[in-house]
């Protein structure tokens, strides 16, 4: 995996999302997600004495499948599944375990708006947990994408604000413990507190810029100097 093929597979879904009637001036929201959850994983996996590379396409890319979810009406870590699992497995794996932590995967029945109502796209994440192992990629993909939100890099509580706002739902306590229970479990991997990262991150100079009439935006603001 190299940038030049990751940035030109983000940049075709994007002109699908615009060809679909999506304006180009909302295009941060996926953009800083992205680069901003790749940017935390790519430096943790540094410290942590774990293949960067690996971590940060992954965590780019984990979310590639998210563009196309509306319009083909399936689950976007199955779409980006099948998008990658023939270029590079451990991406792949990226999409389809990013939004359970730890793997927790419960019943198809908690899940039925999640996976459009098709159990074999659930059946697919359930058997491909049962079948390969949890690693330490998994559980960065999935605290990465827990600490970087449309507007930059946050903490765990900003970036639920932020989902539960836009999407007009409550994030369940569960989940906030389950994010904590990640991020502790770096923390302590790499003997600091992965906040105090933050400014030094290079995702603080590539974030996009969002428009600033846009309305209903959240009330906090970036941790630390975090730029946007």
């Amino acid at each position: 995996m190299n940038f030049n093929f990751a940035n030109d597979l983000i940049l075709r879904e994007k002109k699908i999302e615009l060809e679909n009637g999506r304006p180009e001036s909302s295009w941060y929201l996926f953009h800083n997600h992205v680069f901003g959850a790749a940017e935390v994983a790519r430096i943790v996996a540094d410290l942590a004495g774990m293949d960067s590379n690996r971590a940060y396409f992954s965590a780019l890319l984990h979310d590639i499948g998210k563009i196309r979810e509306t319009i083909e009406h399936r689950f976007h870590g199955v779409l980006g599944y099948l998008m990658l699992k023939d270029e590079n497995l451990d991406i792949a794996r990226a999409c389809l375990l990013h939004t359970f932590p730890f793997n927790r995967l419960e019943n198809f029945e908690h899940y039925t708006k999640m996976f459009f109502h098709k159990k074999e796209d659930y059946d697919l994440v359930f058997d491909f947990i049962r079948s390969h192992p949890l690693n330490d990629y998994d559980l960065l993909v999935q605290m990465s994408d827990g600490l970087a939100n449309a507007y930059g890099l946050v903490t765990i509580e900003e970036r639920a604000a932020e989902y539960a706002k836009r999407h007009g739902i409550d994030v369940p306590q569960g989940m906030l413990e389950s994010m904590h229970e990640l991020k502790n479990y770096f923390d302590k991997k790499i003997g600091m507190d992965i906040y105090s990262l933050y400014e030094k991150v290079a995702a603080k100079d590539i974030f996009l810029a969002y428009p600033k009439n846009e309305q209903n935006l959240p009330s906090f603001t970036p941790p630390l100097n975090t730029k946007l």
